[in-house]
């Protein structure tokens, strides 16, 4: 994963996390509220029914308080009784009604047809008796009862949710109620629901919304710092780029100095104390031994001649624009070989493809991977390995030596120069680089894509 993605993976992972725990958190919240606030209502509007009905139940049993305290129980006084809790109302499904202990209706004003008819087994659609529950009820000193039954105003055989209150007339036989139907209840707290879903779903919005932009705005900010940096990124790649041609043409300018001028000098040198140690000879007209001073000055010319042929070859090793990377690398293994450390060279696939300065790179990674093995790891063989496909050329260093840790050589700002150097070299020509290392050795790997 690429540096600018990880930013703007770190930065925005934590602010979507926080952002959806707030969110659900806000949508727990308020759904609860929203229950809680249902509860409240259903049972605040059942209450005050409640208290209603127990209102009316005692308005109504003091509008024949006079007849059933008088104590007669004659047809004539029941008839007048019947007839004031009939023409009793409030509202056109507020009624009362009366049945017998039996369960014969006695009065129903809104369904007249109901009068006569025993309905002790009558079951509602729960399957619960309603008419014995009524009565149930009453003989146990009066109380709330809940049932389902039909609406006079619905005009629907439908039956819905009711709660009535009913008492008993012990003296009459009577079991007289009242009730309210619960189905406007029902329609209002469904009513309340969608309203809270929408507060809820415009809430949610909202959120959505405003963490949309904070995210639209952290990226942005994100991106264009992350675009500055891109540009400081080329800059100091280009400034590496450059740094590295300065170096080769150094490197150039030396070793051509070294060749062209200091080399032929040595080579001089040497050849004027020879014809010097010869002319000696000829004057003492004998062969006598040469003057140690002079055989001494030609063995450190010739020391000297070795080393700047190394120092030559350090510098510049091999003309790869003549030679090619896989000559040039063969010749590398071959002069870095040895009976104590042997060197060895694979080539696998098709290489050619890669520009001069990409080739230039690889080069030095390897001459640098394999002077470290020599003078740092204690390996006892290093092996090269360069292969290539349609896709890209990779060329992979690996010795055996004891290793070490990457991590802390790469935080220590006075170790790893190399190691930086080759990561650098690589990069900057568009190229990547895999370093790791362990007890069992240390593993270099140079990637170019050839697309």
């Amino acid at each position: 994963m690429k540096l600018r993605h990880k930013i703007i993976w770190f930065a925005l992972t934590p602010l979507v996390l926080a952002l959806s725990a707030i969110a659900l958190t806000v949508y727990y919240r308020a759904d609860l509220l929203e229950q809680q606030q249902r509860e409240s209502i259903e049972r605040a509007y059942r209450d005050s029914k409640d208290a209603e009905l127990k209102n009316y139940s005692t308005l109504a049993e003091q509008s024949i308080a006079h007849l059933y305290g008088s104590g007669w129980t004659d047809t004539a006084t029941l008839e007048e009784a019947k007839t004031i809790l009939q023409s009793l109302s409030y509202g056109p499904d507020g009624y009362f009604f009366l049945f017998d202990l039996q369960g014969t209706f006695l009065m129903h004003p809104r369904q007249p047809e109901l009068v006569g008819q025993n309905l002790w087994h009558l079951r509602d659609t729960n399957g619960d008796p309603s008419i014995q529950k009524l009565i149930s009820r009453a003989l146990e000193g009066g109380g709330l009862v809940d049932y389902m039954w039909q609406k006079p105003t619905n005009n629907s055989d439908v039956p819905v949710p009711k709660r009535a209150y009913v008492f008993v007339l012990k003296n009459w036989g009577w079991v007289l109620g009242t009730g309210v139907y619960l189905d406007d209840i029902d329609v209002a707290l469904a009513e309340l629901d969608k309203q809270a879903s929408r507060n809820i779903l415009d809430t949610m919005l909202w959120i959505i919304v405003i963490s949309s932009l904070s995210v639209i705005a952290i990226i942005s900010g994100l991106m264009w710092s992350i675009r500055g940096r891109s540009v400081v990124d080329a800059q100091l790649s280009a400034l590496t780029q450059r740094i590295i041609k300065t170096q080769e043409d150094e490197r150039s300018r030396i070793a051509n100095a070294l060749h062209d001028s200091i080399k032929p000098m040595l080579v001089a040198t040497k050849m004027k104390i020879e014809v010097g140690i010869h002319r000696l000879n000829e004057l003492s007209h004998q062969s006598m031994a040469s003057p140690i001073s002079f055989r001494q000055a030609t063995e450190i010319v010739d020391d000297t001649l070795l080393e700047i042929n190394h120092i030559i070859h350090d510098i510049r090793p091999y003309n790869l624009e003549s030679l090619g990377l896989e000559s040039a690398l063969r010749l590398c293994a071959h002069h870095f070989d040895s009976d104590a450390l042997p060197v060895e060279f694979n080539k696998f696939g098709e290489t050619e493809g890669l520009t001069r300065a990409a080739e230039e790179a690889l080069f030095r990674v390897a001459h640098e991977a394999i002077a470290n093995a020599i003078n740092h790891s204690s390996a006892r063989q290093v092996s090269m390995r360069l292969e290539g496909d349609s896709c890209c050329v990779t060329l992979t260093i690996h010795d055996n030596g004891h290793g070490f840790e990457v991590n802390h050589v790469n935080a220590d700002p006075n170790r790893g120069l190399g190691l930086r150097n080759m990561k650098e070299r690589i990069e900057a020509e568009g190229g990547r680089f895999c370093l790791t290392s362990s007890p069992g050795g240390t593993t270099i790997i140079a990637t170019f894509s050839l697309r």
